[in-house]
């Protein structure tokens, strides 16, 4: 398997001591979970600008490639230290079993999936419920390895990279 999820929890952990402690503007503990929640939002929405997944009134911007992956593995490392804060570990770790059912429901449409996502994240912060983590973190893994044909290599090097791991 190319995607080492304990290893990237364990990096995720040690990356977060060292990114809060370089905030210009410190918050307080109760809202460094809701910030978090905030930065995946940002992150799906600067997604779904990217993919073209809506029309946009105004023209935005457009990201190549290696952009695009790279804004996707920054929400997977976001995902990674919401489940560190709300103590969801347990639903990270995933098999190569668990990631191949992905493949058998295609999402034709980006933006169902987009909002989806940020449902269930929104229904997790919330209401508490991991339950609705675990089906957002499996439909955003679903949308980068899926629909955005993101190679389990490809995305477990951008993702070391912004875990400083490389």
């Amino acid at each position: 398997m190319e995607l080492d999820f304990p290893f990237y929890l364990r990096a995720a952990r040690d990356m977060y001591r060292e990114v809060a402690a370089e905030w210009a503007t410190p918050i307080a503990p109760k809202d460094i979970l809701l910030n978090d929640y905030l930065n995946m939002s940002v992150t799906l929405n600067q997604l779904l600008v990217a993919t073209n997944s809506v029309n946009l009134n105004v023209p935005g911007p457009t990201d190549d490639d290696e952009a695009l992956v790279t804004l996707y593995a920054r929400g997977v490392v976001q995902m990674l230290l919401i489940s560190l804060k709300q103590q969801w570990t347990h639903l990270i770790n995933l098999e190569e079993a668990d990631l191949a059912v992905f493949a058998r429901f295609p999402q034709m449409r980006l933006n169902h999936q987009f909002i989806g996502i940020e449902t269930m994240l929104l229904n997790s912060y919330h209401q508490k419920r991991h339950a609705d983590f675990s089906h957002a973190w499996r439909s955003y893994l679903k949308l980068g390895l899926n629909e955005l044909k993101i190679s389990p290599a490809t995305l477990d090097e951008a993702i070391r990279r912004l875990l400083k791991t490389v």
